[in-house]
């Protein structure tokens, strides 16, 4: 038995966070376990809006749950049949297959086919099975209400500092270094890259002052996001969007390949470009590191 949160909880921003917190306290007070259901794919990608990447792929997501200390994740399978049941039948899956107990949404919860179902309908339908409901309203910050869409403009417009204060912890990507080229390392700035799921929602392209977490350990780098333009790609990487990260003050011999690392994103410092030469490309990369270097000290 469990008292379940549910929502798109595509961002878990400031506010998804206070309610999976209240999803815990109240699971722990009433000696039943907390959990969360999420839906995979993202439900626009499934009504008409195939191209929409999400901010945090899955695997993202559950990292952060990790962190909301939730005993379950349930992650539940989004296509065109689960899209058309009743609200009714919805409910019935929530109280019998998840045994749910008590049912934590938003105020502005709707759900089952075309968002038919009401919080007012959850209630009636929780009643049904000996069950309950907990209404949670969302914070507002800065007058305004915290919302993902808000946090997708903050940070299509490079307004990073104030999408994390949105979201509560820096904008981030996560993944697992491969090899390149290793031009990086030729010009005196060894770089650990990664290909993010195509499907992710990512920043401009451009370099960025990040803080690249590798084995727990926070760092200052410099990242660029992008198709690395300056030279050709190797077979197969030509036209896949990477995040290339140089750790600074790292020693050019490191070796870390097949490492699993944490990009956050922290200030954005201009955007991609050709350059003529590798000498005029290493100069600006020196200029950019100047300008990080200012912006942490700071």
């Amino acid at each position: 038995m469990v008292v379940l949160a549910i929502g798109k909880f595509e961002s878990i921003h400031r506010g998804h966070r206070a309610l999976l917190g209240e999803t815990v306290r109240r699971a722990k007070e009433s000696g039943l376990a907390s959990a969360v259901m999420v839906f995979e794919p993202h439900p626009f990608t499934v009504l008409g809006h195939s191209d929409y990447k999400p901010l945090f792929t899955q695997a993202e997501r559950l990292y952060l749950f990790e962190e909301c200390e939730l005993e379950h994740v349930f992650t539940c399978p989004f296509d065109a049949e689960f899209a058309a049941l009743s609200p009714a039948a919805f409910c019935k899956k929530l109280f019998c297959e998840y045994d749910a107990r008590e049912i934590i949404v938003g105020e502005d919860y709707r759900f089952g086919q075309n968002r038919e179902g009401t919080v007012e309908t959850l209630r009636n339908e929780a009643a049904k099975y000996g069950a309950g409901v907990f209404v949670f309203r969302v914070m507002e910050a800065n007058g305004q209400g915290i919302s993902t869409s808000l946090i997708r403009k903050l940070l299509a417009g490079n307004r990073l500092p104030e999408a994390a204060q949105l979201l509560g912890f820096p904008f981030f990507a996560i993944g697992t270094t491969e090899k390149g080229r290793q031009l990086g390392r030729t010009l005196g700035f060894p770089t650990l890259n990664f290909y993010p799921d195509d499907k992710k929602f990512l920043p401009a392209d451009g370099v960025y002052a990040t803080r690249t977490f590798i084995r727990g350990v926070g760092l200052d780098s410099i990242t660029n996001i992008g198709l690395r333009p300056t030279v050709s790609e190797p077979t197969g990487l030509a036209k896949k969007r990477s995040v290339e990260t140089h750790i600074l003050n790292m020693p050019l011999d490191f070796d870390l390949y097949g490492e699993f690392i944490k990009v956050e994103f922290l200030q954005f410092i201009r955007t991609e470009r050709h350059f003529d030469s590798l000498d005029v490309l290493k100069n600006q990369i020196q200029e950019d590191i100047l300008q990080i270097l200012r912006n942490f000290s700071s």
